[in-house]
Order: C-alpha cells, then sequence, then structure tokens
C-alpha cells in the first residue's frame, strides 16, 4: 500500500500519511460451485472403481436372490444355538464347563480379515 502525504501536518510538524483503502473483492460463487462439482465427482469415482475392484477380486459375498428379511431372521444360528446348550447352573463347576465347552477361536477371525484386507 502506498503511503500518499496529506496537506494536513501531526503535532510533530510532520505530514499526516493517510493510507489508500483497497477494495475488497466479493467471492465468485461459480469457481466454488465448479470446485464441489470437481470434488463431488472424484468421490463418486474413487467409489465406482473401489467397488469395481471388490466385484473383481471376489471378496464380496455372493448376491442371494428372492431372500426376504423373514428368510434371514429364520436361519438356524450356529453359535446362537451353541450357546443355548450351556447350562443354567452358576455352580462354579458348571460354569468352568461351559467355558471350556465354547469355542472362542474365531473371535478374532473378523478382525484379520479387515487388517489382510487393509494390507493390501
Amino acid at each position: 500500500m502506498d503511503t500518499i502525504p496529506s496537506s494536513p501536518t501531526s503535532p510533530s510538524g510532520m505530514p499526516k500519511e493517510t493510507r489508500a483503502v483497497m477494495p475488497t473483492q466479493e467471492t465468485s460463487w461459480g469457481a466454488i460451485v465448479g470446485i464441489v462439482i470437481v470434488v463431488a465427482i472424484l468421490i463418486i469415482g474413487t467409489f465406482y472403481f473401489w467397488g469395481k475392484e471388490l466385484d473383481e477380486s471376489g471378496t464380496l459375498p455372493p448376491v442371494e436372490e428372492n431372500v426376504t428379511g423373514e428368510d434371514i431372521l429364520n436361519r438356524p444360528d450356529p453359535v446362537t444355538e451353541a450357546l443355548k446348550e450351556q447350562g443354567t447352573s452358576d455352580d462354579i463347576s458348571s460354569i468352568e464347563a461351559d467355558l471350556s465347552a465354547t469355542d472362542l477361536s474365531g473371535l478374532d477371525t473378523e478382525l484379520e480379515n479387515i487388517d489382510a484386507e487393509l494390507s493390501r
């Protein structure tokens, strides 16, 4: 910014300095809307190619056709069935027997699958 001396003087005898005020620029909405559209297209394209890659790699489960939610709910779940077979006694030996009969080996399988997917 340039300083322009003006005719009034300060108490010290030096001329006062005035500063030129720069006009403010208004933001162009067209540029902002254009950027938003480009970012949206990039995001949609990313999801498209990512989904296509997942589909080609076979990591997506097969789609069952004509299956209703009621059919899914009525399917037997082996984990739930195994838990129903446990005893109801609060005796320590019964609890220990139930714990030893419970299969806990598959608890971290899903975490291993996630790690495998992320490490690709």
